[in-house]
């Protein structure tokens, strides 16, 4: 007489590592979207204007963490431009230290358009600037009226 499971027995073995795979599973794909989630920013509306200051336009540029669990840090942003010029080293002047905290909003990077204060020129001119600002997880983008 050959002794083994019975098959009640193995079709619960098999339910059993069926739920325990879906269960690993939901787990993983849950933790995966909401770190996509996490560093959700945009620009809020007035976010990102062109101001003058001593007869020189300046531009500024405003975010907000509409993440759901952490602060945003200078390291979390790939890109950050005006008028397609590289602002990402400009971001450590303005950004806060401890980072931007869920819900709330700060400036992150501003200048005149000198190369050295990310764009190009001593001053921006008259005229309509695209601003893009983004994490891994988006990219915000706006333009900024000068006059």
């Amino acid at each position: 007489m050959r002794k083994g499971i019975t098959p009640v027995i193995a079709l619960v073995m098999l339910m059993l590592i069926t739920v325990g795979v879906v269960g690993l599973a939901y787990a993983w794909f849950s933790g995966l979207a909401s770190t996509q989630t996490e560093k959700g920013i945009s620009i809020p509306p007035g976010g990102a204007k062109c101001y003058k200051l001593g007869g020189i336009n300046y531009v500024s540029v405003a975010i907000q963490n509409n993440g759901a669990a952490s602060n945003l840090l200078r390291t979390d942003f790939i890109v950050s431009t005006i008028n397609g010029v590289d602002c990402s080293s400009h971001i450590a002047t303005y950004f806060p230290a401890a980072g931007i905290a869920p819900g709330a909003g700060a400036i992150v990077f501003a200048g005149r358009g000198s190369a050295a204060l990310c764009a190009n020129g001593s001053a921006f001119s008259a005229g309509t600037y695209p601003v893009m600002i983004g994490t891994r997880t988006n990219v915000a983008q706006t333009q900024v009226i000068c006059t």
